[in-house]
Protein backbone atom coordinates (compact mmCIF):
# COMPACT_ATOMS: atom_id res chain seq x y z
CA UNK A 1 0.00 0.00 0.00
CA UNK A 2 1.46 3.37 -1.13
CA UNK A 3 1.39 6.35 1.10
CA UNK A 4 1.26 9.84 -0.41
CA UNK A 5 3.16 12.47 1.53
CA UNK A 6 1.23 15.76 1.47
CA UNK A 7 3.15 19.06 1.40
CA UNK A 8 1.71 21.35 4.09
CA UNK A 9 3.99 24.40 3.73
CA UNK A 10 5.83 26.58 1.22
CA UNK A 11 9.36 26.16 0.10
CA UNK A 12 11.90 28.97 0.61
CA UNK A 13 11.82 29.69 -3.09
CA UNK A 14 8.04 30.10 -3.09
CA UNK A 15 8.19 32.37 -0.03
CA UNK A 16 10.87 34.49 -1.70
CA UNK A 17 8.70 34.87 -4.79
CA UNK A 18 5.68 35.93 -2.71
CA UNK A 19 7.75 38.45 -0.76
CA UNK A 20 9.19 39.85 -3.98
CA UNK A 21 5.70 40.32 -5.46
CA UNK A 22 4.47 41.98 -2.25
CA UNK A 23 7.42 44.37 -2.21
CA UNK A 24 6.67 45.38 -5.79
CA UNK A 25 3.02 46.01 -4.92
CA UNK A 26 3.91 48.02 -1.82
CA UNK A 27 6.48 50.03 -3.73
CA UNK A 28 3.79 50.94 -6.23
CA UNK A 29 0.91 51.57 -3.83
CA UNK A 30 2.60 53.33 -0.90
CA UNK A 31 3.60 56.53 -2.76
CA UNK A 32 0.08 56.77 -4.18
CA UNK A 33 -1.41 56.22 -0.72
CA UNK A 34 0.90 58.83 0.84
CA UNK A 35 0.02 61.34 -1.88
CA UNK A 36 -3.68 60.76 -1.30
CA UNK A 37 -3.28 61.30 2.46
CA UNK A 38 -1.40 64.55 1.88
CA UNK A 39 -4.07 65.73 -0.57
CA UNK A 40 -6.73 65.05 2.06
CA UNK A 41 -4.69 66.92 4.70
CA UNK A 42 -4.30 69.89 2.38
CA UNK A 43 -7.99 69.83 1.57
CA UNK A 44 -8.83 69.80 5.27
CA UNK A 45 -6.49 72.70 5.94
CA UNK A 46 -7.84 74.71 3.01
CA UNK A 47 -11.36 74.26 4.38
CA UNK A 48 -10.13 75.41 7.80
CA UNK A 49 -8.53 78.52 6.31
CA UNK A 50 -11.72 79.44 4.47
CA UNK A 51 -13.76 78.94 7.63
CA UNK A 52 -11.32 81.10 9.61
CA UNK A 53 -11.61 83.90 7.06
CA UNK A 54 -15.40 83.86 7.27
CA UNK A 55 -15.26 83.83 11.08
CA UNK A 56 -12.90 86.84 11.05
CA UNK A 57 -15.31 88.73 8.78
CA UNK A 58 -18.09 87.92 11.26
CA UNK A 59 -15.89 89.01 14.18
CA UNK A 60 -15.24 92.38 12.49
CA UNK A 61 -18.94 92.95 11.80
CA UNK A 62 -19.67 92.24 15.47
CA UNK A 63 -16.78 94.13 17.07
CA UNK A 64 -15.81 96.66 14.36
CA UNK A 65 -12.11 95.75 14.47
CA UNK A 66 -9.80 92.84 13.67
CA UNK A 67 -8.91 90.39 16.44
CA UNK A 68 -5.33 90.73 17.68
CA UNK A 69 -2.88 87.81 17.43
CA UNK A 70 -2.18 85.48 20.34
CA UNK A 71 1.40 86.11 21.49
CA UNK A 72 3.81 83.22 20.91
CA UNK A 73 6.19 84.08 23.74
CA UNK A 74 6.69 86.35 26.75
CA UNK A 75 9.20 88.69 25.15
CA UNK A 76 8.28 92.38 25.57
CA UNK A 77 5.88 93.86 24.64
CA UNK A 78 4.22 90.46 24.39
CA UNK A 79 2.08 89.33 25.94
CA UNK A 80 1.53 92.43 28.13
CA UNK A 81 -0.27 92.82 31.43
CA UNK A 82 -3.02 90.27 31.99
CA UNK A 83 -2.13 88.26 28.87
CA UNK A 84 -0.77 84.73 28.52
CA UNK A 85 1.25 83.52 25.56
CA UNK A 86 -0.04 80.58 23.49
CA UNK A 87 -3.44 80.39 25.17
CA UNK A 88 -5.54 81.15 22.07
CA UNK A 89 -6.75 84.54 23.34
CA UNK A 90 -6.18 87.80 21.46
CA UNK A 91 -3.52 89.81 23.32
CA UNK A 92 -3.82 93.58 23.72
CA UNK A 93 -1.92 96.29 25.56
CA UNK A 94 -2.77 99.85 26.52
CA UNK A 95 -2.36 102.47 23.83
CA UNK A 96 -2.84 106.21 23.99
CA UNK A 97 -5.45 107.37 26.48
CA UNK A 98 -8.17 104.75 26.78
CA UNK A 99 -7.26 102.93 23.59
CA UNK A 100 -6.18 99.31 23.28
CA UNK A 101 -3.74 98.08 20.64
CA UNK A 102 -2.39 94.66 19.77
CA UNK A 103 0.54 93.46 21.85
CA UNK A 104 2.06 92.25 18.57
CA UNK A 105 1.04 92.40 14.93
CA UNK A 106 2.10 88.78 14.42
CA UNK A 107 1.59 85.61 16.42
CA UNK A 108 -0.65 82.58 16.55
CA UNK A 109 -4.25 82.67 15.42
CA UNK A 110 -6.42 83.66 18.45
CA UNK A 111 -8.43 80.45 18.13
CA UNK A 112 -10.20 80.69 21.49
CA UNK A 113 -11.31 84.27 20.79
CA UNK A 114 -12.62 83.22 17.36
CA UNK A 115 -14.02 79.85 18.43
CA UNK A 116 -12.16 77.83 15.79
CA UNK A 117 -9.53 75.08 15.78
CA UNK A 118 -6.11 76.63 16.24
CA UNK A 119 -4.02 74.06 14.37
CA UNK A 120 -3.95 72.74 10.82
CA UNK A 121 -4.13 69.13 9.63
CA UNK A 122 -0.54 68.59 10.81
CA UNK A 123 -1.38 69.92 14.30
CA UNK A 124 0.72 73.06 13.86
CA UNK A 125 -0.43 76.54 14.87
CA UNK A 126 -1.54 78.97 12.19
CA UNK A 127 0.53 82.14 11.82
CA UNK A 128 -1.68 85.24 11.98
CA UNK A 129 -0.32 88.60 10.79
CA UNK A 130 -2.30 91.87 10.81
CA UNK A 131 -2.02 95.58 10.19
CA UNK A 132 -2.90 96.92 13.63
CA UNK A 133 -4.57 100.01 12.13
CA UNK A 134 -7.51 97.64 11.61
CA UNK A 135 -7.37 96.26 15.16
CA UNK A 136 -6.99 99.22 17.51
CA UNK A 137 -9.98 100.17 19.58
CA UNK A 138 -10.88 103.20 21.69
CA UNK A 139 -14.01 102.64 23.76
CA UNK A 140 -16.52 104.19 23.83
CA UNK A 141 -15.67 106.48 20.88
CA UNK A 142 -13.23 105.86 18.06
CA UNK A 143 -11.29 109.13 17.71
CA UNK A 144 -8.38 108.16 15.41
CA UNK A 145 -8.02 105.85 12.44
CA UNK A 146 -4.28 106.07 11.84
CA UNK A 147 -4.63 106.12 8.05
CA UNK A 148 -5.02 109.77 7.15
CA UNK A 149 -8.55 109.15 5.95
CA UNK A 150 -9.90 112.31 7.53
CA UNK A 151 -12.93 112.11 9.79
CA UNK A 152 -12.99 108.61 11.33
CA UNK A 153 -16.11 106.47 11.56
CA UNK A 154 -17.43 106.43 15.11
CA UNK A 155 -16.46 103.24 17.00
CA UNK A 156 -14.94 101.60 13.90
CA UNK A 157 -11.21 100.85 13.87
CA UNK A 158 -10.83 101.76 10.19
CA UNK A 159 -12.48 103.92 7.56
CA UNK A 160 -13.69 103.42 4.00
CA UNK A 161 -10.36 104.55 2.56
CA UNK A 162 -8.20 102.49 4.96
CA UNK A 163 -5.71 100.13 3.31
CA UNK A 164 -3.64 97.41 4.94
CA UNK A 165 0.15 97.17 4.70
CA UNK A 166 0.58 93.44 3.90
CA UNK A 167 1.56 92.28 0.38
CA UNK A 168 1.08 88.81 -1.11
CA UNK A 169 3.52 87.74 -3.87
CA UNK A 170 3.55 84.77 -6.26
CA UNK A 171 7.14 83.93 -5.23
CA UNK A 172 9.99 85.37 -3.21
CA UNK A 173 10.64 88.75 -4.85
CA UNK A 174 7.98 87.97 -7.45
CA UNK A 175 4.86 89.70 -8.77
CA UNK A 176 2.02 90.98 -6.62
CA UNK A 177 -0.95 88.70 -5.98
CA UNK A 178 -2.69 91.05 -3.53
CA UNK A 179 -1.78 94.39 -1.96
CA UNK A 180 -3.11 96.58 0.88
CA UNK A 181 -4.10 93.45 2.80
CA UNK A 182 -5.18 93.99 6.44
CA UNK A 183 -4.61 90.40 7.66
CA UNK A 184 -3.20 87.04 6.52
CA UNK A 185 -3.42 83.52 7.98
CA UNK A 186 -0.71 80.97 7.14
CA UNK A 187 -0.48 77.20 7.46
CA UNK A 188 3.17 76.17 7.17
CA UNK A 189 2.24 72.82 5.68
CA UNK A 190 3.60 69.39 6.37
CA UNK A 191 7.24 70.50 6.58
CA UNK A 192 6.46 73.24 9.13
CA UNK A 193 7.82 76.72 9.68
CA UNK A 194 11.39 77.83 9.02
CA UNK A 195 11.80 75.34 6.15
CA UNK A 196 14.79 75.92 3.83
CA UNK A 197 12.67 77.17 0.91
CA UNK A 198 13.22 80.92 0.34
CA UNK A 199 9.50 81.25 -0.39
CA UNK A 200 8.62 79.71 2.96
CA UNK A 201 11.09 81.95 4.73
CA UNK A 202 8.96 84.88 3.57
CA UNK A 203 5.97 83.29 5.31
CA UNK A 204 7.75 82.60 8.59
CA UNK A 205 7.23 86.01 10.16
CA UNK A 206 7.86 86.20 13.90
CA UNK A 207 7.97 89.98 14.11
CA UNK A 208 11.48 90.06 15.54
CA UNK A 209 14.28 87.73 14.43
CA UNK A 210 12.40 86.52 11.36
CA UNK A 211 10.95 88.28 8.33
CA UNK A 212 9.38 91.60 9.36
CA UNK A 213 8.60 93.20 6.01
CA UNK A 214 4.96 92.06 5.89
CA UNK A 215 5.49 90.23 2.60
CA UNK A 216 4.08 86.74 2.09
CA UNK A 217 4.16 84.18 -0.73
CA UNK A 218 1.18 82.30 -2.14
CA UNK A 219 2.07 79.78 -4.85
CA UNK A 220 1.26 76.19 -5.83
CA UNK A 221 3.10 73.52 -3.81
CA UNK A 222 6.39 72.19 -5.13
CA UNK A 223 7.09 68.49 -5.61
CA UNK A 224 6.97 66.57 -2.31
CA UNK A 225 10.67 66.91 -1.51
CA UNK A 226 11.80 67.98 2.00
CA UNK A 227 12.50 71.71 2.11
CA UNK A 228 10.26 72.66 -0.81
CA UNK A 229 7.26 74.98 -0.68
CA UNK A 230 4.05 73.55 0.76
CA UNK A 231 2.63 76.54 2.68
CA UNK A 232 -1.03 77.45 2.43
CA UNK A 233 -2.43 80.89 3.18
CA UNK A 234 -5.51 83.00 2.95
CA UNK A 235 -6.07 86.68 3.56
CA UNK A 236 -8.69 89.31 4.29
CA UNK A 237 -9.44 91.32 1.16
CA UNK A 238 -9.68 95.07 1.89
CA UNK A 239 -12.34 95.40 -0.81
CA UNK A 240 -14.43 92.50 0.49
CA UNK A 241 -14.09 93.88 4.01
CA UNK A 242 -15.29 97.34 2.97
CA UNK A 243 -18.13 95.82 0.92
CA UNK A 244 -19.38 93.81 3.89
CA UNK A 245 -19.16 96.81 6.20
CA UNK A 246 -21.06 98.95 3.69
CA UNK A 247 -23.77 96.31 3.21
CA UNK A 248 -24.16 96.07 6.98
CA UNK A 249 -24.61 99.85 7.17
CA UNK A 250 -21.55 100.24 9.40
CA UNK A 251 -19.38 102.34 7.08
CA UNK A 252 -20.94 105.37 5.38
Amino acid sequence: MCRIKLQTGFSLVELAIVLFILSLLLGTLLPTFATRIEQEERGQTQAQLEEIREVIYGYILRNLYLPCPDCRDNNAPCPGAGNTANDGDADTIAGVGTSLVCASEVGNLPWVTLGVKGTDAWEREFTYRIDDVFADRDPPNKTTDGTGCGTPTLNVSFSLCSDGDITILDSDGGANVATDVPAVIVSHGKNGAEAPSVHEQENYDDGSAGDTNKTFVDKPPDSPVPGTFDDMLIWISPYMLRNRMLNAGILP
